[in-house]
């Protein structure tokens, strides 16, 4: 047999710098937020979320059924507890968003090793870092989020019909995440549209498609009813009338909250900046925002498309911020996504410069930025590193210690999510109920019948709320004998309040 005829193993295509810089990033920054997730219950929003996925249950306005289905899906990972399971999901759609930033990166033209700095330095910022260690749908929504700002870009770059579709669809999904899509996801549609005008009257039928498919993703929120259907009834009968889905899909309950429309919301917004800068500063460091500022403009120059996209979508980012409560932080996602963004392409020009006079003995430097994202992780690391937190369990095994056998606590939401976890998941007291003032939260997997005052004829009824006027509803057919003041949350992830545990005692 001759050599010639050996066969050789064939090798495919191997995969190109860019491709290998947002794996890269994907990698590091999952390996970080694995290393430092949240192992067991949390509190209030967070903990809901790691109850409610193992059953499909149906969290708070509004909704959320994208999140829903992949939490259920997440939960059945054999990997972990339940609580651990739903955090997990946070950290991969984190880790995705910082690889989608160094994706959007290299579409602007920014070489393989500066988008993965891009990438990873908003790994590690600080709102990023917080929310990929905890459960919730904010990670989710910046990872939708990008997508839909990198499918404009590859749109502009490649002018072909099925990232127009494809935009439509996750446009949709963005939507069926997060309503806060409605921040972004209007105004990339508008330059899209901008710049396709032309396209788009040659082939119409390319609207229809991409509308389509955006219906399709909206769709999913079908699923909130057909879970309401299989139950149980007490919990679930309210979310099947027209009244109910509505007001969850809508967040008719925190309309109250949201002042957008007027000057004084422009005012809002501007008086707004300097704790935005605040914050940046703080979850990152000084560099992290001059060159992102910097990158704003270099960007508007060179590209004033895609550079004006982006900085609309980070003011509107801002403006809807300043004027929905003010201090919720994981609303300035994207802001943070668009200066992680912004940062590679000042690095790109800064080495581009700086080559262009030293020729390519100037690569080091490129090299050499890696030194910002290590620099902030480190400086973020212990106050991010939450592998050690065990606040819930330790909560929730005072609380129960403190009640007697059989016995129903009437409280709310921050802590009864975080007790129902430990009850009704990991099993906690199984003779204790939980109840709150809603008779149908959806956080409790074993409401109890009845008024307080005839449940309390059979067993013994507690109390544990933050503030005197929250017993108010109770007052009226109950003597308040105090027990134990305990440190407990409120609003927050952590036990920085006290309150009171009474005995509710009926009056004669």
């Amino acid at each position: 047999m001759s050599a010639t005829s050996i066969a050789r193993p064939v090798s495919g295509p191997r995969p190109s710098a860019g491709a290998i810089a947002v794996a890269g990033v994907f990698v590091i920054a999952l390996m970080i937020y694995v290393r430092t997730l949240l192992p067991g219950s949390s509190f209030g929003d967070w903990a809901e979320q790691q109850l409610i996925q193992r059953d499909l249950g149906v969290p708070h306005p509004t909704g959320y059924p994208l999140y829903m289905l992949l939490g259920w899906v997440f939960s059945n990972i054999p990997i972990g507890s339940y609580a651990w399971r739903a955090d997990f999901l946070s950290a991969v759609a984190a880790a995705g968003a910082a690889a989608i930033a160094a994706l959007i990166a290299l579409r602007l033209r920014v070489r393989p090793l500066i988008a993965a700095v891009g990438g990873l330095t908003l790994a590690v910022t600080g709102t990023l870092w917080l929310e990929a260690t905890f459960s919730e749908m904010n990670t989710l929504h910046l990872l939708l989020v990008g997508l839909v700002i990198h499918r404009a870009l590859v749109w502009r770059d490649e002018r072909r019909d099925r990232d127009l579709q494809l935009g439509g669809l996750l446009a949709g999904l963005t939507f069926a995440n997060h309503l806060l899509a409605v921040t972004v996801v209007p105004i990339v549609v508008l330059f899209v549209a901008f710049d396709a005008r032309r396209r788009l009257v040659e082939r119409p039928v390319v609207i229809l498609q991409a509308g389509a498919l955006f219906l399709a993703a909206i769709a999913l929120y079908a699923v909130i009813p057909l879970r309401a259907l299989a139950g149980p009834a007490a919990v679930y009968d309210q979310l099947l009338t027209w009244d109910g889905f509505s007001s969850l899909v809508s967040g008719a309950m925190f309309r109250t909250d949201m002042h957008f429309g007027t000057p004084e919301s422009v005012a809002a917004a501007i008086a707004s900046v300097p704790g935005v800068v605040d914050q940046i500063v703080t979850g990152a460091d000084v560099p992290f925002l001059i060159a992102g500022l910097a990158g704003a403009l270099i960007l508007l120059v060179r590209d004033r498309w895609a550079g004006a996209m982006l900085a609309v979508v980070a003011a509107a980012n801002v403006y809807v911020f300043a004027n929905y409560l003010g201090d919720l932080d994981h609303y300035l996602l994207a802001s943070w996504l668009i200066l992680a963004v912004w940062l590679a392409v000042t690095a790109e020009w800064l080495v581009g410069a700086i080559q262009a006079r030293l020729d390519e003995r100037a690569a080091w430097i490129a090299v050499a930025l890696v030194v910002l994202p290590i620099a902030i992780a480190t400086a973020n690391w212990s106050s991010h590193d939450q592998s050690s937190n065990t606040d819930g369990e330790r909560f929730a095994a005072t609380v129960f210690a403190q009640l007697p056998p059989n016995a129903v606590l009437l409280t709310y939401w921050d802590t009864l999510t975080n007790l129902s976890y430990e009850h009704c998941v990991d099993g906690m007291r199984p003779d204790v109920s939980l109840r709150a003032y809603d008779e149908a939260a959806r956080v409790t997997c074993d409401p109890v019948d009845g008024d307080l005052t005839t449940v309390s004829r059979t067993r013994p009824v507690f109390a544990l709320f933050p503030f005197a006027d929250d017993y108010g509803g109770v007052e009226g057919d109950f003597d308040l004998v105090p027990g134990p003041t305990l440190s407990i949350p409120y609003g927050g992830r952590i036990t920085d309040f006290s309150g009171t545990l009474y005995r509710l005692v009926p009056r004669q």
